[in-house]
């Protein structure tokens, strides 16, 4: 039941937005909204003060109260006559790490039910995606996801590629984004006949749930089990982890809801009405996707493409200045003093600077120009997402005219569901109504958020441009939980605004000049010729009439425009960008246009000199060889841990499966030959029946298929679990080959299975020799084939693998160790965080430019350039910090753009940490910094590069020890 008032607040990974309905005359009035900065980074953790302060602001400015008189950021309640209601994507949403048998089969099925849920992807694991082992475990120790979804091929199939990512997943250790708890969710939807040893292997490790497999077989989909199971534990576990939401939800009328599940609530309810429909929301973090096509509503996010914490990835995913090239020559050029170089720096580094500092907003018109192209692109690839992942594309031809599936133009390309109906097709002509959200649209003018709409959707026929003017459509969504009919009345009057008419006919000839259509008006008629923009407002509403000629085509001739509202018909070619700034003319810049990076003063602060205890976390990527104990001084080449290995894999032995009959709990108890802790060998007895029952047979006898240690035993199941013993060749070793499977030995090549180069473990099979006689030979070591002889017939094998070593790199005193791999160390030292870092933990002692020996030392410089990577790469150098470097010199560093800012593990010839900022130019505001670090020359520092920002965001650290 509603009250008189109802404060409705979304709470996103950037903003926090609570706006106020009032009832007046027996109905809901929208009355105004408030924003204020979303808090999920230190130093306010907390998502309760991002909402006092944008309800305060709310107070002040409608002169009202709201919140009762004792309220504060650690107390917030409302008055009486008020109902209180709540979205949330704080965070970055509902965070999944994904991992599937394969990328394009299991793991696409795991993505759609993530994205179905309203969940955030932060990485897909796959036994095929090409990422070693250690790489797979730095991934499950950093990401921090809210649940872990494993998903492993269909009932039946092959079980290695779901054993080999239960080995890695079971010595991993990833943690919840704001919690410790090591309970993380973990979600089972795979391959059935691997559950019990999912079971063995996870039930004591992680919070499990096991639901019907999401891909019961190679045709088939079942996402809707695993959707409701992961829905139902981000409501009722992962939300609780937010900082401060567990209060927020004790005030709430209703549950707290998805931002995401908000909008699709909106969209349904538009449902009623318009039948085909494409809306994005391009937040912080994420841009959503929703589509309803005749009535079937689906909703993808993508995680990596949004305008603060993920504005980096849409420029790495695009090739940003040379897809907007016509625009800049068209509209920024003429009006700038700069060179063209310097004026791509000064692109590239506020882009590098929003990563940097994704809370910061624009402020001069350059500025905003370059967000909105940002947007245009991570909407179009997020657009891109979407239709791949639920449709496919089909050519419209003759037959399909004849069997009546669609009454479209042959030369349109249409769409269908694959999962579906296939007789459903539809184009993009057929979407009536396009429509934007999110700050970027909602904040931009109405010229602007059209020029985002048309470059970004590219809607073709004739389509309504919306935009969510307040962006409350999340809002009204979770409204209609609680009473529909109010929230259908706000929906349609208050939520959207109704921006353009858009057509964008069917070239079928493109020819210079050619007369395309005309229209006829009120009080005219025109004509619209081929590689024009045509804009026209009625002042009354109006029926506009189209004609077209044989050389282009539209779905209809009349069009009814609404007073006030712009009809734009498009007839550009793909490579005329620029006509469509020439007739919105969405931004109007004065000359001369000066970029000059010191405009923005994004952080200044006064670095304590004082030295303080600290203690560092040093993690192995998995549990390994521990060479210090508690109490222990270290120094800072200490090799403190070691894997000397990957990690061990784990053979499943099924007695029932073996012997091909069923065997009760008391008989495998009673049968069994091996116990907790031993050693088998191939060909072991490890079962006999013989031990519980006079008759029996040699097939009531099971032999041990690998060698290894007896790990788990489930006597319900019969089910052995062997660890792999990993005595591998770390010496060269030669097999004769050609013997074994009697071939010459010239012929080796031909007859290998593996090549040159590869590793393999102990069992997979080398060679095969398919003639009358079928032949094969299966490796009987782990490791790398190193060369294969044809004049001997023979291979030679070695463990190469690089073990991974862990140093202290400080000075310090080792306070504990947890798992034989976590080392904690206590060490007295200046802390300075910076922004970003790249590279590896490392060490060094702080040198000076003036050295002739810089070998192994730590260099601060205030502003880096090309030509300094290069001479520090020279020199040796263990590690760099800067303040400023300029974007592109940065790229040329690590040969890649930062994409998602999750850094810290690059090769790269030294670590660097970046103190402050992306310039072009050297910064005198940051010359001070350098008296500090004059006065360490020779001091030992430690630099900690790990970089996450995002939720729980971490910056890197310099340590300068005392």
């Amino acid at each position: 039941m509603l009250k008189d008032n109802v404060i409705i607040t979304d709470i996103g990974s950037t903003t926090t937005k609570s706006l106020l309905l009032r009832k007046e005359d027996r109905k809901y009035k929208f009355v105004d909204y408030e924003t204020a900065y979303t808090t999920v980074e230190r130093p306010n953790e907390d998502v309760k003060i991002g909402l006092y302060n944008s309800i305060k602001k709310l107070e002040v400015k409608l002169r009202c109260k709201i919140m009762q008189e004792n309220s504060n950021t650690q107390n917030i309640s409302f008055l009486p006559n008020y109902t209180f209601l709540a979205t949330s994507s704080a965070g970055g949403g509902l965070q999944i790490l994904v991992m599937g048998l394969t990328k394009a089969e299991s793991a696409t099925s795991a993505e759609k039910a993530a994205y179905g849920v309203g969940g955030v992807l932060l990485d897909t694991l796959a036994i095929d995606d090409k990422r070693s082992v250690i790489e797979k475990m730095k991934i499950f120790n950093s990401v921090h996801p809210d649940i872990i979804l494993f998903c492993g091929g269909a009932d039946g199939g092959a079980l290695f590629s779901v054993y080999r990512l239960a080995e890695i997943l079971k010595l991993a250790n990833p943690t919840q984004k704001f919690s410790e708890n090591p309970k993380l969710p973990l979600v089972y939807a795979g391959n059935k006949e691997a559950v019990d040893f999912i079971s063995l292997v996870f039930k004591s490790k992680f919070d499990l749930h096991i639901v019907p497999n999401l891909r019961p077989s190679l045709l088939t989909e079942n996402l809707e089990p695993t959707k409701d199971k992961i829905h139902d534990l981000f409501m009722n576990n992962v939300m609780e982890q937010a900082p401060g939401y567990s209060q927020i939800k004790k005030i709430v009328a209703s549950d707290i809801i998805p931002t995401p599940s908000g909008v699709l609530k909106t969209i349904k309810i538009l449902g009623k009405v318009h039948k085909f429909i494409i809306s994005f929301d391009i937040g912080g973090a994420t841009t959503d996707i929703f589509s309803n096509i005749d009535d079937l509503y689906h909703r993808t996010v993508s995680a990596n493409f949004g305008m603060s914490y993920s504005i980096g990835n849409i420029l790495a995913e695009s090739d940003f200045l040379k897809d907007f090239d016509p625009y800049i020559d068209a509209l920024i050029r003429p009006y700038s003093q700069n060179d063209n170089s310097s004026f791509e720096e000064y692109f590239i580094n506020y882009i590098g600077n929003k990563i940097l500092y994704p809370g910061f907003n624009p402020i001069y018109d350059i500025d905003i120009f370059i967000e909105h192209l940002l947007a245009i692109q991570g909407i179009t690839l997020s657009m891109e997402q979407h239709f791949k992942m639920y449709f496919k594309y089909k050519r419209i031809g003759f037959l399909d005219k004849l069997k009546n599936m669609a009454s479209r133009d042959k030369f349109k390309e249409a769409m269908y569901y694959p999962h579906y109906d296939k007789s459903l097709l539809f184009s993009k002509s057929d979407i009536e109504i396009a429509i934007g959200a999110g700050g970027v649209v909602t904040n931009a003018t109405k010229e602007q958020a059209l020029f985002i709409l048309i470059e970004s959707v590219k809607p073709e026929g004739i389509c309504e441009l919306w935009r969510d003017r307040y962006f409350i459509s999340p809002h009204l969504g979770i409204l209609s939980d609680i009473n529909e009919i109010v929230a259908e009345d706000l929906i349609m009057k208050e939520c959207f605004e109704k921006l353009a008419i858009y057509v964008k006919p069917l070239i079928k000839k493109d020819k210079k000049n050619a007369r395309l259509l005309t229209i006829k008006t009120i009080d005219d008629t025109c004509t619209i010729k081929s590689n024009e923009v045509f804009k026209y407002v009625s002042k009354k509403t109006e029926k506009i009439r189209i004609t077209y000629t044989k050389n282009c085509s539209l779905s209809r001739s009349e069009i009814l425009l609404e007073k006030g509202i712009l009809l734009i018909i498009d007839t550009r070619t793909r490579n005329n960008k620029d006509k469509l700034f020439k007739t919105l003319k969405p931004y109007n810049f004065s000359f001369p246009l000066v970029l000059d990076t010191n405009n923005y003063n994004y952080q200044k602060e006064n670095i304590s000199q004082l030295c303080k205890q600290h203690t560092l976390l040093l993690k192995l990527p998995y549990p390994g060889n521990i060479f210090v104990n508690p109490g222990d001084i270290v120094e800072p080449d200490t090799l403190i841990g070691e894997n000397a290995l990957d990690p061990p894999k784990l053979y499943v032995v099924l007695i029932s499966a073996m012997i091909g009959k069923t065997f009760t709990e008391v008989e495998i108890y009673d049968g069994l030959l091996v116990k907790l802790g031993d050693k088998v060998s191939t060909g072991d007895k490890i079962f006999s029946l013989k031990n519980c029952q006079s008759i029996f047979s040699m097939n009531d006898i099971a032999f041990s298929p690998v060698r290894g240690i007896v790990e788990t035993i489930n006597y319900a199941t019969g089910t052995i679990i062997l660890r792999e013993i990993q005595d591998y060749p770390l010496k060269p070793i030669k097999i004769n080959i050609s013997k074994e499977i009697g071939i010459k030995d010239k012929y080796i090549k031909g007859y290998m299975k593996k090549q040159k180069g590869d590793f393999v473990y102990a069992g997979e099979i080398l060679a095969t020799n398919h003639s009358t006689k079928f032949k094969s030979f299966t490796s009987p070591y782990t490791g790398t084939i190193q060369e294969i002889d044809t004049k001997k017939g023979s291979i030679t094998i070695c463990y190469d693998k690089k073990p991974y070593k862990l140093f202290s790199y400080c000075f310090g005193e080792v306070t504990k160790i947890i798992d034989n791999k976590d080392i904690y160390i206590n060490t007295e030292a200046i802390a300075i965080e910076g922004r970003i870092g790249f590279g590896q933990d490392i060490g060094g002692y702080l040198g000076s430019n003036q050295q002739n020996n810089l070998n192994n030392c730590i260099i601060y410089q205030n502003h880096v350039t090309i030509e300094d990577f290069i001479t520090f790469t020279k020199k040796r150098i263990n590690g760099l910090i800067c303040n400023t470097v300029s974007y592109n010199c940065l790229k040329k560093f690590l040969n890649k753009d930062i994409g998602v800012a999750l850094t810290g593990n690059e090769i790269i010839p030294f670590s660097l940490i970046i103190m402050k900022k992306f310039s072009q130019y050297e910064l005198n505001e940051y010359k001070s910094d350098t008296n500090l670090y004059d006065q360490k020359l020779g001091k030992y520092v430690s630099l900690k590069p790990f970089t996450q920002i995002r939720a729980g965001a971490s910056r890197p650290t310099v340590f300068i020890g005392k």
